[in-house]
C-alpha cells in the first residue's frame, strides 16, 4: 500500500466526491457507524483500553474487504456481449462472461468447455461442456446457450456492430447479410453439454480469438426475451455467466462482485471492483495519487516524473494516417505524392513532440510483438529493410515530389491543398497540428486541419468516405496480422481507406486457406510490403502504455489483442 503524505490525504478529500466518498482498497471494515462513534468517544481512555481497542482495529482489518479500483475515460457502449464493440466493452465483458475457453495474455485454459476435439482439417471443433457451469441466477448453463448466443451474434436484425468477427463460422457471412437463417449457422448443440462448431476456413487463432472476445459468450434466450430492448441495460436485466457480475452501474460508476455460481469460484479473490468513468486523465492520476484508485494509465505529458515507478507495455495499438483513395484530391490518388510524404515525415521528431517520446515511432502496419512460430513478427521480418526511415529521408521525399508535381500538371507544392480530419480531443488535436506543421515545412504543401467529434469520425467520416486525409489507429482482435491487414482488403468492413489492389487481396484470401504456419505468415509479410511499396497509409507509432499500480495489487494481466487489462485473477495482498 502506498504510504500517503499530509499533502496527499488533503487531495483525497477533495476528490472524494468523485468516487462517491469510497474508501481505498484494504481500508473499509464492518465497523457500523455507532461502533466508529463509540471508538471516538473511548479514544481517550486507559493505555489498557487504548490496546485492546488496537487489537480490535487490527481484527478488523484483517477481515478488510479486497476492492479493485480504477478508471476508464469513456462510458462502455453497453454491456451487451452480442454488440460490445471496444477494448473497453470487452475487457468488462472478459469478467461478466465465460466463454468456452479463456484466453488470459495469451494462455488458453478451459472455460464452460472442459475439453475439446479439433477435425484433422481444422474445420470443426467439438466442445464438450462441463455440468458444474451456472448462470448468476443458479441456473445450468447449456450448449443450447452458445447456439443461441452465437445465432444472435450474426442476426442482421440484432445489428451488432461487430457482427464481422463470426463469419469465421461456417455460413458465418451468409447468415450476417441476410442470404441464410440463423439456423444455418455452423454451430449446433448435439446435447447439453456437446456443441459442435464448423468453421468456414481452418483458422489457427480460433481458441484465442473466441477465449478473448465476449461476442462468443453464451446468452440465455429467455432472459433476452424477458427484456427486450431493454436486456442489459442495468445491472438486474442481466444475468452472468462469467467470474463476476455486475451489481450497479449507476452514476458512472461499475461495480462488480464475485459470481458465487461461477464454477471456478475458488480463482477469484477480490469482493468487489469500482471502475469509474473519469474522463481527464489529469484528474485519474491525481485520484490515483490520493489513494482512491490502485491502477491509472500515466498521461504521456507526465511519464518522465514516473520513470522510477512506472511500469510499461505496449498493446499492440497502432496510430497512422490515412489516406482516402475515394476522394476528388487528384494529390491523395498520386502514388508519388504519398510516398513523398510518407520519406518527408520524421516519424521520432512527430512522436518526441506529439507524444512525450513515449510512444515508439513506427513504420509498418502489424504489431511488431505478434506471435510467429516461437519468435515474433518483430523479429522474423526486417521491417527496416522495406519500409520508411524513422528519421524520414528529405532527399527522397523530394523527388518523389518532383514527380508528383510532374505527373499532377502542377509548378509548385504550394498547389497542393490537404485536408487532414482529427477527432475533437486535446491529444488528437495537438498530433494534428504536429503533423501539419512537420509536413508543411518539409514538404511546403498546406494542411488544413478539420476536427469533428470521435463519434462524428466513425460514424459519417472515415464510414462513408467524408475525408481526404485522417488520422486513425487499430488495436487487434487477435493475435494474428490479418487483424490489422485486413483493413485494406477490398471487401474487408473497416477499409476506411477506400484502397483496392488485387495482388494484395489475393495475398489476404491465400492466407485464408493456407494451413503451412511459415507460408502463411510469409503471404501476410508480401502483403504488408505491398501496402507499404503503394504508400497506401502514413504509419506513425506503436503505442506504449505507461501505468501505475498500488503495491499491494497482484495478478493483473495485460494483453495486446482484445483485452489490455484483464482484472479477473487480481488479489490485494498486505
Amino acid at each position: 500500500m502506498r504510504r500517503r503524505t499530509l499533502a496527499l490525504a488533503l487531495a483525497a478529500v477533495m476528490v472524494a466526491g468523485l468516487l462517491g466518498g469510497c474508501s481505498s482498497s484494504g481500508d473499509s471494515t464492518d465497523t457500523t457507524a455507532a461502533e466508529t462513534t463509540a471508538a471516538v468517544a473511548g479514544s481517550e481512555e486507559t493505555t489498557a483500553a487504548d490496546s485492546g481497542d488496537a487489537t480490535e482495529a487490527a481484527e478488523a482489518d484483517s477481515t478488510s474487504e479486497k476492492v479493485f479500483r480504477y478508471s476508464i475515460s469513456t462510458e462502455p457502449t453497453t454491456f451487451d456481449p452480442n454488440k460490445c464493440n471496444s477494448t473497453g466493452d470487452n475487457e468488462i465483458q472478459h469478467a461478466i462472461t465465460e466463454g468456452l475457453v479463456r484466453n488470459t495474455a495469451g494462455e488458453i485454459t478451459p472455460g464452460i468447455a472442459e475439453t475439446w476435439e479439433i477435425s484433422d482439417d481444422g474445420l470443426t471443433y467439438t466442445f464438450h461442456l462441463r455440468e458444474d457451469a451456472y448462470w448468476s441466477d443458479g441456473v445450468q448453463i447449456t450448449a443450447q446457450d452458445f447456439v443461441y448466443g452465437w445465432q444472435r451474434l450474426m442476426n442482421p436484425e440484432t445489428a451488432s456492430p461487430y457482427a464481422f468477427i463470426g463469419e469465421y463460422i461456417k455460413n458465418g457471412l451468409a447468415v450476417e447479410t441476410g442470404e441464410m437463417e440463423v439456423s444455418e449457422l455452423g454451430v449446433t448443440a448435439e446435447d447439453d453439454f456437446t456443441l459442435v462448431v464448423e468453421l468456414e476456413n481452418p483458422t489457427s487463432y480460433f481458441l484465442s480469438l473466441i477465449g478473448s472476445s465476449g461476442q462468443f459468450a453464451p446468452v440465455r434466450q429467455d432472459i433476452v426475451e424477458e427484456y427486450g430492448t431493454e436486456f442489459a441495460a442495468t445491472a438486474d436485466k442481466n444475468v452472468y455467466s462469467g467470474p463476476y457480475k455486475l451489481v450497479s452501474s449507476e452514476n458512472n460508476e461499475y461495480i462488480f462482485e464475485p459470481n458465487e455460481y461461477y464454477w471456478d469460484a475458488d480463482s477469484i479473490n477480490l469482493d468487489r471492483v469500482e471502475i469509474t468513468l473519469v474522463e481527464n486523465t489529469d484528474t485519474a492520476l491525481a485520484l490515483y495519487e490520493s489513494g482512491e484508485l490502485d491502477y491509472v494509465a500515466v498521461p504521456s505529458a507526465y511519464v518522465t516524473q514516473y520513470t522510477d515507478t512506472a511500469y510499461s507495455w505496449m498493446n499492440g495499438n497502432v496510430g497512422y494516417i490515412l489516406f482516402n483513395f475515394d476522394c476528388d484530391n487528384a494529390a491523395i490518388q498520386n502514388q508519388n505524392f504519398r510516398l513523398a510524404v510518407n520519406y518527408a515525415l520524421n516519424r521520432t521528431e512527430y512522436n518526441t513532440l506529439a507524444h512525450n517520446s513515449v510512444y515508439d515511432a513506427f513504420t509498418g502496419l502489424v504489431f511488431s510483438g505478434l506471435t510467429v512460430g516461437d519468435s515474433t513478427y518483430g523479429e522474423t521480418y526486417d521491417l527496416d529493410s522495406y519500409s520508411y526511415p524513422v528519421d524520414g529521408d528529405q532527399e527522397k521525399a523530394q523527388e518523389y515530389l518532383t514527380a508528383a508535381l510532374e505527373e499532377l500538371g502542377l509548378s509548385d507544392a504550394s498547389e497542393i491543398e490537404i485536408t487532414l480530419t482529427i477527432t475533437d480531443s486535446e491529444s488528437v488535436k495537438k498530433q494534428g497540428e504536429v503533423i501539419q506543421d512537420l509536413l508543411q515545412t518539409a514538404l511546403g504543401i498546406t494542411i488544413n486541419l478539420e476536427q469533428v467529434t470521435w463519434a462524428e469520425m466513425y460514424a459519417g467520416v472515415l464510414d462513408v468516405g467524408e475525408y481526404e486525409m485522417a488520422v486513425s489507429n487499430w488495436s487487434p482482435d487477435y493475435d494474428d496480422p490479418y487483424t490489422y491487414l485486413e483493413l485494406f482488403l477490398g471487401t474487408g468492413n473497416y477499409n476506411y481507406a477506400n484502397y483496392s489492389n488485387e495482388e494484395y487481396d489475393a495475398l489476404l484470401n491465400a492466407t485464408v486457406t493456407e494451413t503451412d504456419s511459415t507460408a502463411r505468415m510469409d503471404l501476410f509479410n508480401e502483403a504488408e510490403q505491398i501496402l507499404l511499396e503503394e504508400a497506401a497509409f502514413v504509419p506513425l507509432y506503436r503505442v506504449n502504455t505507461w501505468y501505475l499500480l498500488d503495491d499491494d495489487v497482484t495478478g493483473l494481466n495485460f494483453y495486446f489483442c482484445s483485452v489490455n487489462i484483464d482484472w479477473v485473477y487480481v488479489d490485494i495482498v498486505s
